[in-house]
């Protein structure tokens, strides 16, 4: 079970960690794409290119989790989409004006499918890996 925590933990963390500090980045290099707190937000350019990153992190966030995992690697990887929906969930609404809905509801609505690529990706590496052994052991 240690194993199961950690592996979420790293992922949740990663995630975090990859999304805060491209946020930072871009507040300061150009605050136009990550305006400060509480600053509207309407570029649809720059709120697309958030998407786009986001999505990556979550992806590989959901497949370093479903790496690390000591069995069931996409299960790993959809326990820890649920997580960061249930926190994603407070913060969207927290910040709803700020952003048009369709970027707030885009936001929600696609982290299941991110934990759920990164954990088939996963899953397809075992299974390719399992196909290598059997023929080579024939």
């Amino acid at each position: 079970m240690g194993r199961s925590i950690l592996a979420i933990v790293v992922g949740f963390v990663l995630t975090g960690a990859l999304n805060v500090g491209t946020n930072t980045v871009l507040s300061r290099i150009a605050p136009e794409m990550v305006p400060p707190p509480g600053t509207p937000n309407t570029n649809t350019a720059a709120l697309i290119g958030i998407c786009a990153y986001v999505a990556l992190y979550g992806v590989l966030g959901c497949y370093v989790t479903a790496r690390l995992a000591p069995s069931r690697p996409l299960l790993h990887a959809l326990i820890l989409g649920a997580l960061a929906l249930a926190m994603s969930i407070p913060m969207t609404l927290a910040v709803w004006n700020d952003t048009p809905a369709w970027f707030n509801v885009y936001n929600l609505l696609a982290v299941m499918p991110y934990a759920y690529l990164g954990g088939r990706i996963r899953e397809r590496e075992l299974a390719r890996a399992g196909e290598g052994r059997l023929a080579a052991a024939s």
